[in-house]
């Protein structure tokens, strides 16, 4: 396998378009998506050309792009991975090169199409309306002083907001950020980073120093609200003023206002369960409102029905 030598730092720019955003998963915080992902790193001019034919040499320096087949079997690649993937993913990888007419550097273009589920932290604070980040990390089994992520330049990410599934209940934003971070060492490592050890060449690093570079493109996704506040606070409202019904009846009625405070008491129990199934375990502003409509029943009908 062509490599480059051991002591180089390879930089790779990379650009991330969620071409299709699907279900969001609220209760189990991850979402599908359709995304693809162009890396491009520079390669030497005289080793790269004696790998290829006469023709595809002369398209190269028209500025053409040539497709390179097999590519990463016989050449050096940042194995290049999806950090917060969730189970396997369906990709699909090719390669082609194309000689950059700014600085006549030769370009590897690593394009692949990836399909499947992503983790994603979901921050309900603020429900039901928050805004969520969606997001994808791309990082390399090799370590920072091996190879570093950062975000192309000259071709930017983006998302396509017509592909959209959820668009009754979420707003796609058009905007997209990109964040570099490091993380500290895996457990598994790559041959060329015990080859590093062995060495014991300038970037050999100790255990502690060991980190990779991720480089992480987020998308934005707003919640609509009109849904939650209709079929929750509305239902909560209404079942409130339901409970003002008991002191319609007379006082000597204390069994029939009981029936109907313990009624309700039950009706909003019930409610406040199936809230929480399609959410998660926090205190949401739903949450919330219906547990203090639990306590106002209790305080409202049923105590002074007993101390009556």
């Amino acid at each position: 396998m062509i490599s480059p030598s051991s002591d180089k730092l390879t930089v790779v720019h990379v650009r991330l378009v969620f071409l299709r955003i699907g279900e969001i998963d609220t209760l189990n915080e991850r979402y599908q998506a359709h995304a693809s992902i162009e890396s491009r790193w520079t390669v030497s001019h005289d080793k790269f050309l004696s790998t290829i034919t006469a023709t595809e040499q002369e398209r190269l320096i028209k500025g053409k792009s040539i497709s390179l087949d097999k590519y990463e079997q016989s050449h050096w690649h940042p194995q290049l991975y999806i950090e917060n993937a969730l189970g396997d993913l369906k990709e699909q990888i090719k390669y082609s090169a194309k000689i950059n007419t700014k600085d006549q550097k030769i370009y590897i273009c690593e394009h692949r199409i990836i399909k499947g589920l992503f983790w994603e932290k979901l921050e309900l604070q603020h429900f039901p309306s928050d805004v969520q980040d969606l997001s994808i990390s791309v990082t390399s089994t090799y370590f920072h002083n091996r190879v570093v992520l950062i975000a192309d330049p000259h071709r930017q990410s983006g998302v396509n907001r017509e592909a959209f599934v959820d668009q009754q209940e979420w707003s796609l934003y058009e905007h997209t950020d990109t964040e570099e971070r490091y993380i500290k060492e895996f457990l598994f490592r790559t041959d060329y980073d015990v080859e590093d050890e062995d060495e014991g060449g300038t970037h050999s690093m100790n255990t502690e120093d060991r980190k990779r570079c991720v480089l992480t493109v987020t998308c934005h996704v707003a919640r609509q609200s009109q849904y939650f506040f209709w079929n929750g606070f509305c239902l909560i409202l209404l079942i409130t003023l339901v409970s003002f019904c008991a002191f319609g009846l007379p006082l000597q009625y204390v069994v029939n206002r009981l029936q109907v405070s313990c009624t309700l008491l039950l009706t909003s129990i019930s409610f406040r369960w199936t809230v929480n199934r399609s959410l998660v375990t926090i205190d949401t502003l739903v949450a919330k409102h219906n547990s203090l409509f639990v306590f106002f029943v209790l305080a409202d009908d049923i105590l002074p029905n007993i101390t009556g």
